[in-house]
């Protein structure tokens, strides 16, 4: 299951960065094995699967009696790096488009909730940043029950 939640994960960020809004910035995978540009001169995107979590759901006799299924419910960070010396003002815009992006181009219908956090500042980037936190959730069935 986990390659098919990574598979799902994947399929997401590939529509996204085909978006005109956020074509520009640059997608890479949070704690990457090479380094970081430093100074960042482009926005960029560190995706983070923060959690997932499985729990067992009973999914009726709809599509089969005794069926039970599996809940699964990914959360996700995209963490947007602002270039040096940009505005938050312009953070927020770029920050607001990928929001906007990654609504749209959840064809499979799996997000459940989006959130946007404030402005911070990391140390080691010497940038602002701000996370756009995603949950997931996606059904599977199971076995049948006997």
């Amino acid at each position: 299951m986990t390659s098919l939640i990574d598979n799902n994960i994947d399929e997401l960020i590939k529509r996204v960065r085909q978006r005109t809004a956020v074509s520009d910035m640059v997608f890479m995978t949070a704690y990457p094995p090479r380094d970081v540009p430093n100074p960042i001169d482009k926005y960029t995107v560190a995706v983070d699967q923060t959690s997932v979590k499985r729990s067992q759901v009973f999914i009726g006799d709809t599509v089969g009696t005794g069926l039970k299924g599996a809940l699964y419910e990914i959360d996700l960070t995209l963490r947007v790096y602002a270039p040096r010396n940009t505005s938050a003002s312009a953070l927020l815009r770029m920050s607001a488009q990928l929001f906007d992006a990654v609504g749209v181009c959840d064809v499979d219908r799996e997000i459940a909730e989006m959130s946007l956090g404030g402005v911070a500042y990391d140390n080691t980037a010497r940038t602002i940043y701000r996370d756009l936190r995603v949950t997931m959730r996606r059904i599977l069935t199971g076995e049948a029950v006997r």
